[in-house]
């Protein structure tokens, strides 16, 4: 039976077992305090750096709870003077803290004092708990350690970040910048495709529009949420280009067979709007429904996806055929009337 549990938020829902401590968890980071003096984790000056380190990080909105050394050695201090809460603390005495760990490493298994040291006990490994997979979390919690071990300076020790939250952030770093490059490639490559489909620069950058006022909605109010450019939306920034501009071809073919056909500007708009335009509000609704039911998934990914998918499609079918009979009528001396010269 664990003699000792550490609360967590009741909406961590994932239960994580360290020997007698139980945690729960979503994203798990590692702060490895580093010393090149054995023995050096026994002190008692350096778990109660570390017990105050874990306090200040603590306060950290994206923290939920951390675990290290310290509150094994607090834990054992207290059970062995009769649960006294007054003894709820690091000992004064290094060879009393070691006498604890001793004891603590026969009675429990190896791995479990394992997890937080090493057997010089020259590094130190701090569990913390973060409250969300945002690699934005880890960010901040490095930069929170970092601002802690400047103002609190303590010689002969450095921490360093590393775990899968820790992972996660490098990976993100290290991908996001060429998934920004292969999207405002992507974005010149459609513009490019629009003017051989259509074979006429103006009509290109008149079907672009909707794209261009879609993304800038779009990432516009993903900024202002305060939300960042991480890999969910790097990852379908492309695949909505397509997606965003099917619409508006669509749309602008459409049109240009039916004012072939008639040549009256304001019947031919009507025609696009009331026939095409139906199939087109239709086919994003459907998508949107599709992919609504993500934003009730329990991961934030799917989350994410869903919901960026569902205002991309609504946006996008939105904009075509409102903004794009609107922009035809303001251009047509220069669209619609060329093109009928051309024919």
């Amino acid at each position: 039976m664990p003699f000792f549990v550490i609360p967590f938020p009741a909406f961590d829902p994932i239960l994580f077992q360290i020997g007698p401590f139980a945690i729960r968890w979503y994203a798990l980071a590692y702060i490895v305090g580093i010393s090149t003096e054995p023995d050096f984790w026994k002190r008692p000056e350096a778990l109660r750096y570390l017990e105050g380190l874990q306090r200040d990080m603590e306060k950290t909105a994206v923290v939920g709870k951390t675990f290290s050394v310290a509150d094994y050695v607090k834990r054992i201090n207290r059970v062995l003077h009769r649960d006294d809460p007054a003894y709820d603390r690091i000992p004064d005495s290094a060879t009393e803290i070691a006498q604890y760990l001793f004891l603590f490493g026969m009675a429990a298994k190896p791995s479990d004092l394992d997890n937080v040291v090493d057997y010089p006990f020259e590094k130190t490994n701090l569990w913390v708990n973060l409250k969300t997979w945002d690699a934005q979390a880890m960010r901040d919690l490095i930069a929170r350690v970092r601002a802690y071990t400047a103002s609190h300076p303590f010689p002969g020790v450095e921490f360093r970040p590393a775990g899968i939250a820790y992972f996660n952030l490098v990976w993100n770093d290290a991908v996001l910048s060429d998934m920004l490059r292969g999207f405002i490639m992507a974005l010149v490559l459609v513009f490019v495709i629009l003017v051989f489909n259509f074979r006429s620069f103006k009509w290109a950058l008149v079907a672009y529009t909707p794209l261009l006022f879609t993304i800038l909605i779009i990432y516009g109010a993903i900024g202002y949420i305060g939300k960042d450019f991480d890999m969910p939306i790097s990852v379908l920034s492309t695949l909505s280009l397509g997606m965003a501009v099917d619409f508006a071809i669509h749309f602008v073919g459409r049109f240009q067979q039916r004012y072939t056909k008639e040549p009256d500007l304001s019947k031919a708009l009507l025609w696009t709007a009331a026939r095409p335009g139906k199939g087109i509000m239709r086919n994003a609704l459907l998508f949107a429904v599709a992919f609504s039911v993500m934003a009730f998934a329990p991961l934030t990914p799917y989350i994410t996806v869903g919901l960026f998918i569902v205002g991309m499609m609504l946006l996008s079918a939105a904009v075509t055929l409102v903004g794009l009979p609107a922009l035809i009528v303001i251009f047509q001396r220069h669209l619609v009337l060329s093109s009928a010269k051309e024919k």
